[in-house]
């Protein structure tokens, strides 16, 4: 059974579509793992206070 699955170029279409599901999921799996991780340290973060005075505005010509 390995040296099926080591030799692709003997592989029927349904095999390659296999192998190209499992690696779409694989991506898939990594990429949402790899924003949760991100999403996770940005809220952990500490954040600014928001300048709520009329005057501090940010882009306020007064």
């Amino acid at each position: 059974m390995m040296d099926v699955w080591l030799s692709p170029g003997n592989w029927t279409h349904e095999q390659w579509l296999v192998f190209s599901i499992l690696g779409f999921i694989v991506v898939a799996v990594v990429f949402v793992a790899y924003r949760l991780v991100k999403l996770m340290q940005s809220v952990s973060g500490k954040r600014e206070m928001p300048i709520l005075r009329p005057g501090k505005r940010a882009g306020s010509r007064r």
